[in-house]
Order: C-alpha cells, then structure tokens, then sequence
C-alpha cells in the first residue's frame, strides 16, 4: 500500500467516533435523514445477489468515479469487518481524479446471510460529517431489494460552506452505486 494512504490508515485507527449509533451525539443545525428502498431487478439464480454481496463486503460498494475505499483488510486480503476502520478517498468534480477529498469511517455491521448482505458504517472525526450510512441487500423470492439509509450532519467547515454542493455529491454517490449494480 502507498506510504501516504499508510499513514493516513494510522491517524484514522486514532480518530475518535463522531456518531453514536445509539443516541446519534450532540444536536445538530441540519440534519440529512435518508431512507431510500430501491429494487434492483430479477435474480433467479442468486448469481447477481452474490456479485453485490461481494462488493459490498470488498470496500467496493461505490464506483471507483465516486468512492474508493482503503483499509488494512485489503492487505489481509479478506473482506471488511465490524470494527474495521477505512479511508475514504472521494472525488470533489466527478470523473476527474483531482482534487480529492479524505475521510475516515469505522465499519459498524458487515454480514452476510443466504439471503441478506449489510454493510455500515459510523464517521469518525476524520469525516466532513457526523452520521451514519447502512446498505441492507435481502432476495424476496427472486427479486434482489435494497435498503440505503443514512444520517448526515455538517461538520467540516467545507461542508457547510458548499452545502448543496456537497449533497449533491452524497446523492449522487448513492444513485451511481444502485446504477452500477443494476448493471450486474
């Protein structure tokens, strides 16, 4: 792994959470509570279920034109677990690869069932925000289903000073992951 990404993997294991799943933290101003129920198609072989379990359990839920994500899991080779801390590395124009913006995240929940796969994660104070993001995979018979919720608070001065903008990312990021896995 890159000594710059290294490096920013070992302040992001001492980054503090800034989301309690439990009781959410501290008020805040503005609040993005998203629930989004998205269903993505026909899967009667169950192939397509395990090609998006398997991102989503690889750091790969996003494309690589929204989202990349880094973590020491890559280097054990092995899928992301709870617990597991990740950088982030998000694209500030779409499509070009600078500049870029970092952020780190603890993984919450990584499972996967013969029927379900879930991934989330909570901020850490290495994020713009303060929140929390779940995806939520289940087959109903032989139709695949997701379930993307997500909490987002301000908290970098960047974020608030480009406010729509940054939402604009945030949706955009999570319409371009359904798109490419409707494509599977």
């Amino acid at each position: 792994m890159d000594a710059r990404i290294e490096e920013r993997l070992r302040r992001a294991s001492r980054a503090a959470l800034s989301w309690d799943p439990n009781t959410g933290g501290r008020w805040c101003l503005i609040r993005f509570n998203d629930s989004l129920q998205e269903d993505l198609g026909e899967d009667p072989t169950g192939e397509r279920f395990e090609a998006i379990s398997h991102r989503m359990l690889n750091g790969r839920y996003y494309p690589p034109d929204v989202l990349t994500f880094y973590g020491r899991y890559m280097e054990d080779h092995r899928e992301i677990r709870a617990g597991d801390r990740l950088l982030q590395r998000a694209r500030l124009i779409p499509l070009w690869p600078k500049p870029e913006l970092w952020s780190a995240v603890e993984i919450l929940v990584a499972e996967k069932t013969e029927d379900g796969c879930k991934v989330g994660y909570l901020t850490t104070e290495q994020h713009f925000a303060r929140g929390m993001w779940t995806a939520d995979l289940r087959r109903l018979g032989t139709r695949l289903v997701l379930q993307v919720r997500s909490i987002a608070c301000p908290k970098h001065w960047l974020f608030w000073i480009g406010l729509p903008y940054a939402r604009f990312l945030q949706l955009r990021a999570r319409r371009r992951a359904i798109e490419e896995f409707r494509k599977l």
